[in-house]
């Protein structure tokens, strides 16, 4: 998980009917309607209304991010949950969080991020979640992507799960990144992947981009009309990339959303059996 900073949450909660709309124009979804189909639910499987979420921040590691807990409640809110941050923190902080009987609990320290179904006892994580969000984003906007040729441009943990995701949805899937590496890792999991080895070379030559690296993309490499679905953080792009190109970026909303509905949607599945 890449950490985030205070100025990148700091008005998230504010902003969300404003990613609501972005996405709606661009995707024809909703923020609860991407993350359902990110992962292979039924937007109306489950009724948020009756999943309570708690968010437990925690100290670990550099410390508590500021506004990022109350972020993450909020999101959950907007899908429809009802939703708190714990009065304390840490394992004091989860102990309260199961006081209060929620179905779900958030927690994240500067590696891991999860979102923990006490009922069905298995998590979500914002590495797979996001991947799959971002993913379902791009296809949207795209019109699905089989067939199409798709760059990764990052092959950390984000970028080689979007790797395995893409192939699943016969997609032509070209990998980059500084570290030629790390590419060639991806390829090897994944024969299927090709590697490019020169990075803006690769971003002029695809109009369907997942960008899951931190890297400055340049704006002059990004063709006119091309679609790139951005986890990365930092958001380095300009308002010139933003007319040439569709972008599709929130520091942490879209991926939020999508642990929230696997979470919950854990519960329906486990009822089912």
């Amino acid at each position: 998980m890449t950490r985030l900073t205070h100025d990148d949450v700091k008005d998230l909660s504010e902003n969300l009917g404003a990613l609501e709309d972005f996405l709606l124009k661009h995707t024809g979804r909703t923020l609860k309607k991407l993350a359902c189909e990110a992962v292979g639910m039924w937007e109306y499987a489950i009724d948020t209304k009756e999943y309570t979420c708690a968010v437990v921040p925690v100290t670990t590691g550099e410390g508590i991010i500021s506004n990022f807990s109350e972020s993450v409640r909020d999101i959950c809110k907007w899908l429809g949950f009802e939703a708190f941050v714990t009065t304390k923190t840490d394992i004091s902080g989860f102990r309260e969080a199961l006081e209060q009987k929620p179905n779900i609990i958030f927690m994240a320290d500067d590696v891991e991020f999860l979102a923990y179904n006490i009922e069905a006892k298995k998590a979500s994580n914002n590495t797979f979640s996001t991947a799959k969000a971002y993913i379902a984003a791009l296809s949207a906007a795209a019109d699905m992507l089989i067939g199409k040729d798709v760059l990764i441009v990052g092959a950390g943990r984000v970028g080689s799960e979007m790797a395995r995701l893409l192939l699943a949805k016969s997609a032509n899937v070209t990998v980059t990144d500084i570290d030629l590496d790390k590419a060639y890792a991806v390829q090897k999991a994944y024969p299927r992947v090709k590697v490019a080895e020169d990075v803006r070379e690769a971003i002029r030559a695809h109009k369907y981009i997942l960008n899951a690296s931190p890297a400055h993309i340049e704006t002059e490499d990004i063709q006119e009309g091309a679609i790139i679905s951005s986890p990365g953080v930092p958001h380095t792009f300009d308002e010139e990339a933003k007319k040439k190109a569709l972008i599709i970026h929130d520091p942490l909303a879209i991926g939020v959303a999508a642990m929230a509905m696997e979470s919950a949607y854990y519960s329906y599945l486990g009822c089912r059996k």
